[in-house]
């Protein structure tokens, strides 16, 4: 009933140990190297190349760390790390239980893949993606 709407913002970042685990499971490379241990997706219009027809993750089983804790996300600020949940389609129906889970993933995701906007997509393709992200209402957390 989401729509997937997390998947249509270009798809997660990638450590290279992430992407090394998907491409060992047989999925087709579709990765962009943006600098050391960095690597994004290359996006189909704003939308993750492994998202199906179906509206569901053709990697779900060696998905990254970052869609594992979605909707929760980490920022910084101040040299702080601060969570935020992102209000999808999704949200209302997580319990306390799954939102501290996905906190302590979130904990883990490298400084560089959540704060740095590095990007190697074409702009339109960026543009897009942050246009869309930009519609989800973030609540932070604490």
């Amino acid at each position: 009933k989401c729509r997937a709407e997390c998947c249509k913002m270009g798809g997660p970042d990638f450590t290279e140990k992430e992407m090394k685990k998907v491409l060992k499971a047989g999925h087709k490379n579709l990765f962009n190297k943006v600098e050391e241990n960095h690597y994004e997706l290359k996006s189909k219009g704003g939308t993750c190349p492994y998202l199906t027809k179906k509206l569901s993750c053709g990697i779900h089983q060696v998905r990254p760390l970052m869609c594992k804790c979605w909707p929760v996300y980490s920022e910084y600020k101040n040299d702080k790390k601060k969570y935020v949940i992102i209000q999808c389609p999704l949200t209302p129906y997580l319990s306390k239980k799954n939102l501290e889970i996905m906190k302590k993933q979130a904990s883990k995701l490298l400084r560089n893949l959540v704060e740095d906007v590095k990007t190697n997509l074409p702009k339109k393709d960026f543009k897009l993606i942050m246009k869309r992200f930009h519609k989800f209402k973030v609540k932070e957390w604490r």
